[in-house]
């Protein structure tokens, strides 16, 4: 069989492999995908109808507090709850009655609520509704609300009940849920119960007409306040609740194979769950199903044909990129005999390719490593170039003259002046080691102010205020006294007052701070902008491994750009107009090791 039927026979059946699996993977995401939506609607459902709950209920529990509030109604309830039920305390009870018949009697309780009732442990009964026939006052009895005593333990909360017979109509009574509260400090039990039909509810919950999604409300005792699942399943989540009390939302995420979510809401004390049958996925499913089919299909086609025409193509050009690869080299990528060849059939295309392109690869190899090797040495080059500036040759014998002829004319000071100059050029001169500590730097730093101090006079103040744990911190030498040298030259041009140095450094967490600030006139607004500009470009120029810079001299950037090669982007190095004068701050990480971009830099040679 020839290479190219063995092309295509093995390509289709990989990709038909490839696309069944990735079919199946598709159908299997989808499917969770749909699930996970599902679920999503199902949480917001229950959030919404848990609050829709919540706001049938308020106006409930308000209309208590309204009534216990109202100090006349009050006064009168608890009159019916203590007085003397003899014949001396008729009159006091009639006229409580009334008063209270009168607050329940208002437009609001009727529109709002199927009854408002107040009745006692006596049998006093009074109620708001007076359209449905009432038992007779007195013969109210505490039997007739579901669980009475749970009211008593609540100690005045209110208690919300599930859907029962109104107790309080004799002749027709329609289901009603209600909340219930004890009217606490009375000799005898007294209460304010406020009911709504239980169609309220059948209202809140009534989702959709096919009935796909259902909803089951469940209080915090394990109790079914409203239900549209069956007796099996109400069961089911009764007993998840009772087995996590007290939990705001148990995690319900499936109840048998059916979706569901659930929402606590505190405010009632009610678990609200929204439940959707694995069924009514069915078409859903079935349409995904059916595009996956059609699309894997139509790709497997496509695919092959596609793997046909490029079967027949895929060995014309082999051997002529055999030959392109074994001709191609760094310089003629582009152009060269390489370039447009046409090349005859061969049979051993594979292997001859396999061999031309280790070559290639060799070849690339040696010259990617010859072009790093190049690099490596060009940014070598430019650091020591940028050193080399610090390097300036000075001859001694011109010093040791002028301090022989200092000693024969007894002047101490050109003595002085010769003996600091000189330990000036020695530290500047040696290329033993391109780091310093500020210690060292602090001591050149100081025979230099010497010097400036012997020229001044009264000019020039300075003062030097170093931390002990900064002066073991290493920088590149000559840092100081250029920023020094700069503030004289720059920051006092024609100016006639005295001229104030300050050299300090600290230590803030992890950093160390060296800062110089003078009196003079400070930076111009067009001066540092130019700075700082040329500092980002350096910046930028040194992270691509590309010092092709003319820095030149001896000043900021010059300085900038040292630090950078050696630490990186983790140098502070800030230009700033103080009050008074200009204010240069550098600083970075305690005892840093120099990253000089990744590179190894040898110490350059002594002499």
């Amino acid at each position: 069989m020839r290479f190219r039927s063995r092309l295509m026979i093995s390509y289709s059946l990989l990709v038909t492999a490839l696309i069944i699996v990735i079919a199946f993977i598709f159908e299997i995401y989808n499917l969770k995908h749909l699930e996970t939506l599902t679920r999503q609607d199902l949480d917001v459902l229950s959030k919404n109808m848990s609050h829709q709950l919540d706001e049938a209920v308020r106006p409930m529990v308000f209309i208590t507090e309204f009534l216990l509030s109202d100090s006349k109604t009050l006064s009168a309830m608890t009159t019916l709850a203590r007085a003397d039920r003899s014949g001396q305390g008729h009159s006091l009870i009639t006229q409580a009655k009334q008063e209270i018949r009168t607050a329940l009697s208002t437009y609001c309780n009727n529109v709002n609520f199927h009854r408002v009732s107040f009745f006692t442990e006596y049998g006093d009964l009074l109620s708001s509704n007076l359209q449905s026939p009432t038992i007779p006052d007195g013969d109210a009895a505490l039997t007739g609300i579901p669980d009475i005593t749970r009211v008593d333990a609540a100690q005045g909360r209110a208690i919300l009940f599930p859907a029962y017979d109104d107790p309080w109509d004799y002749r027709n009574p329609r289901r009603v849920f209600s909340i219930v509260r004890l009217i606490m400090g009375n000799n005898r039990a007294a209460y304010i119960e406020v009911q709504k039909p239980e169609h309220i509810l059948e209202d809140l919950y009534r989702l959709n007409k096919d009935g796909a999604v259902k909803v089951a409300v469940i209080n915090g005792r394990g109790e079914v306040f409203y239900s549209q699942l069956g007796g099996d399943t109400n069961a089911a989540l009764q007993q998840l609740v009772k087995t996590k009390p007290g939990l705001e939302g148990p995690p319900v995420s499936k109840i048998g194979e059916n979706i569901a979510a659930s929402y606590y809401s505190s405010y009632t004390d009610t678990y609200t769950m929204v439940v959707q049958g694995r069924e009514t996925m069915a078409a859903a499913v079935k349409d995904i199903t059916r595009v996956t089919i059609i699309m894997a299909l139509f790709i497997c086609l496509v695919s092959i044909l596609v793997i046909r025409l490029l079967s027949l193509r895929v060995t014309a050009p082999i051997g002529q990129l055999i030959t392109r690869i074994e001709q191609t080299n760094l310089d003629n990528l582009d152009h060269g005999p390489a370039r447009g060849m046409v090349i005859e059939y061969t049979d051993d295309e594979f292997v001859q390719l396999c061999n031309s392109y280790n070559h290639l690869l060799k070849r690339l190899n040696h010259a990617l490593r010859q072009e790093e090797q190049m690099s490596l040495l060009h940014l070598q080059a430019e650091f020591d170039a940028l050193q080399a500036q610090v390097n300036p040759h000075f001859i001694y014998n011109v010093l040791n003259v002028i301090s022989h002829r200092g000693v024969i004319n007894h002047d101490e000071e050109i003595c002085g002046i010769c003996e600091k100059l000189a330990s000036m050029l020695r530290y500047a001169a040696g290329t033993s080691q391109r780091l310093v500590t500020i210690r060292e730097e602090l001591d050149y730093l100081e025979g230099y102010l010497y010097l400036l101090k012997t020229r001044y006079r009264d000019k020039l103040e300075y003062t030097i205020e170093v931390a002990e744990a900064v002066l073991e911190q290493r920088i590149p030498k000559i840092v100081l006294q250029q920023f020094i040298e700069n503030s004289i030259t720059h920051g006092f041009k024609n100016s006639p007052r005295i001229m104030v140095l300050s050299v300090r450094g600290w230590i803030a967490g992890d950093y160390w701070y060296m800062e110089v600030r003078d009196n003079g006139g400070g930076f111009s607004e067009t001066g540092k902008a130019a700075l700082e500009k040329r500092m980002a470009e350096i910046k930028s120029r040194v992270g691509e491994a590309n010092l092709n810079l003319d820095i030149g001299g001896m000043g900021l950037l010059n300085i900038y750009t040292r630090f950078l090669i050696l630490f990186g982007d983790t140098v502070i190095f800030r230009l700033a107009n103080a009050a008074e004068g200009a204010v240069v701050t550098i600083g970075m990480q305690k005892s840093p090791e120099p990253v000089t971009r990744n590179l190894r830099l040898p110490a350059p040679a002594e002499g």
